[in-house]
């Protein structure tokens, strides 16, 4: 086997295959085994591999002789695979693989091993670990782990050169499985002479028509969507929303072209893994022209990973964690994502407040301090100064303090003075005092924005107030207008409703369900209108679906206006402010003729 490879691209499938697939948390040995066993496993789920990594050191140190010696080495050796010691990793897997032959561990050991050679530079070792363990293993999901990782190595290489050989140690059914999909990607590289031999061993041939296989979907008729969300389980109801709402644009799209399109639901059961599983077997299969889902932004994060070497478009409807397009070339994000909202009120603040200053009041819940980065790092890069960031927690409920200490640092006193001796030597009370800049950035829930705000305007601390998505509540429009003082904030969440293709879609939905449609569903309509309007310009294999998405710009969908950037994300952020009570949308305000200026008269 020769094998040159163009670069090494190391997905998330890699390595995370079979952490929670082997042995049971509970073993039968001697009670201090046990015990120290369990600390180490549990280190191990805590992601604390150093003290992982001496646990299993010192019970197979203190208990050789033991039955369970096999598992202490070869979680040790996985505690060090996790730290990034690869070389140790690789030395206590081999030294597992020699002695151990019989453990039920041992095909986990060679994939594991395979991923530290992966990870250290060295395919062809790679490629015999993988192989091996996918030889021995009677699990299901590590064979389709050991499959994906074989498949990633090769579909990433320049140039590839295998033979019958290659395949000899392997039973039959597996042999097939790994055949047919090692030989499509030697066909989708043009090696059909290679492919057609490879194939040939289970008695299966290259389908030629002019293109190699991977673009045999542009003469065909009939389109087939794959919708991965978790249709049991706790989030199953989301993701009947988004099935719901994809399964009229598809009855739209069969009406208006008379073309097939068929949306073939899978159940990921909320699992990264198991979504990842899916989605590269329908894009290493080709049974399917695009993919819509999976749920959550972890599950999107594994499966983009994990299908990096395919070209299958996957339309994420609804997570909205940045970075997760740049995991695969095909990836396409529905929602804005969380740092765009920040990113949005930098450039608002600074661009049409001519904001040189600004404090940041921010909630430690995740989504809202990723927001206050994204603000901060880019006000600053705009020429603004962050002059404090102050943060609260979800159970506080008195903000004085945080509020003091900016004012503290504007007026330069000691924020536990109770008194401000101002610069003509008079003393005042400091809650009393008026303090200005120009912004404050306030991301946050509206249970304690709507205590957060009337207290900043308590202790007098003026200045514009600029938002996030949750100023959108009516817990926060209705404090009045004196108190939100025209914020303004971003929202993804409020644009729906108002345009056209959201009141033909909500017809449509109350029709079939007899029920408004939610914003899941509008993600669900537009992700397959998107691909229908691709199919219907001409875009009508995986590639070339992808292609035409990433000239989307402007689209008018149910869920408000989609435009993908350079990463494939939707860029549409649009800003509110809040008046009577009201979030209006800012272009509309700005735009509106001014009620107090007389009209013209000749």
């Amino acid at each position: 086997m020769r094998l040159r490879v163009l670069n090494v691209i190391v997905a998330l499938l890699i390595g995370i295959g079979a952490a929670g697939v082997t042995a049971a948390e509970i073993i039968d040995d001697v009670p201090e085994a046990v015990t120290l066993y369990a600390k180490g496993k549990r280190m191990l789920r805590q992601g604390d591999w150093f003290e992982a990594s001496k646990t299993f050191e010192e019970l197979a140190g203190r208990f050789s002789n033991s039955d369970n010696l096999d598992l202490f080495v070869f979680n040790r050796a996985k505690a060090e695979y996790y730290l990034g010691q690869y070389d140790k990793a690789v030395a206590g897997f081999s030294f597992f693989v020699r002695r151990f032959v019989h453990s039920a561990e041992l095909p986990y050991a060679y994939f594991f091993r395979g991923n530290a050679y992966y990870l250290k530079g060295n395919l062809n070792r790679s490629i015999d670990n993988y192989l091996q363990s996918y030889r021995l293993s009677k699990s299901e999901k590590l064979d389709n782990l050991a499959v994906s990782s074989l498949r990633t190595i090769f579909a990433n290489a320049q140039s590839v050169s295998i033979g019958r050989d290659f395949f000899e140690s392997l039973p039959e059914p597996k042999k097939c499985t790994l055949v047919k999909a090692l030989g499509r990607i030697l066909a989708d590289k043009g090696e059909l002479r290679q492919a057609q031999e490879i194939l040939g061993i289970c008695g299966l041939s290259v389908e030629q028509s002019g293109t190699d296989v991977s673009k045999l979907h542009q003469t065909r008729d009939f389109f087939e969507i794959a919708v991965v969300l978790p249709f049991s389980g706790e989030l199953n109801s989301f993701a009947k929303d988004i099935y719901n709402g994809a399964v009229i644009a598809a009855e739209q799209f069969r009406k208006q072209t008379g073309q097939q399109m068929k949306l073939v639901p899978y159940d990921s059961k909320g699992d990264p893994v198991d979504a990842a599983q899916i989605v590269t077997e329908l894009a290493g299969s080709y049974r399917a022209d695009a993919v819509i889902g999976p749920l959550t932004s972890d599950a999107a994060a594994v499966v983009a990973a994990a299908t990096s070497c395919y070209n299958i478009p996957l339309i994420v409807p609804a997570a909205t964690q940045s970075g997760l397009t740049r995991l695969s070339n095909s990836t396409f994000q529905l929602s804005p994502n969380i740092d765009l909202e920040g990113l949005r009120m930098a450039e608002y603040a600074v661009n049409e407040l001519g904001a040189d200053s600004a404090a940041i009041i921010t909630s430690t819940a995740n989504d809202h301090l990723r927001m206050s980065r994204a603000f901060a790092d880019h006000f600053q890069n705009l020429g603004g100064h962050i002059v404090a960031i102050e943060y609260y927690r979800s159970r506080d409920r008195d903000f004085g303090k945080l509020i003091r200490d900016i004012k503290a640092i504007l007026l330069g006193y000691h924020p536990d003075s109770v008194y401000f001796i101002d610069e003509t030597g008079d003393t005042l009370e400091a809650d009393e005092i008026s303090v200005n800049l120009d912004c404050i950035y306030l991301p946050g829930d509206p249970s304690q924005l709507r205590l957060l705000i009337p207290q900043i305007r308590f202790y007098s601390l003026n200045g514009s107030y600029l938002g996030s998505d949750g100023w959108g509540d009516d817990a926060v429009l209705k404090l009045g207008d004196n108190v939100t003082g025209q914020a303004v904030f971003p929202s993804p969440f409020l644009s729906a409703g108002s345009s056209d293709a959201y009141f033909q879609f909500a017809a449509s939905y109350d029709a079939r369900y007899g029920i408004q449609p939610t914003r899941l569903a509008n993600l669900g309509y537009d992700a397959v209108l998107l691909i229908g309007e691709a199919v219907t310009n001409g875009y009508t294999s995986p590639e070339a679906i992808s292609e035409y998405l990433r000239t989307v710009s402007g689209f008018d969908g149910a869920s408000g206006k989609i435009s993908f950037g350079p990463n494939r994300e939707n860029t549409e952020m649009p800003l509110y402010r809040i008046e009577m009570e009201q979030a209006l949308p800012l272009h509309q305000i700005e735009q509106a003729p001014d009620s107090t200026t007389a009209p013209e008269t000749e």
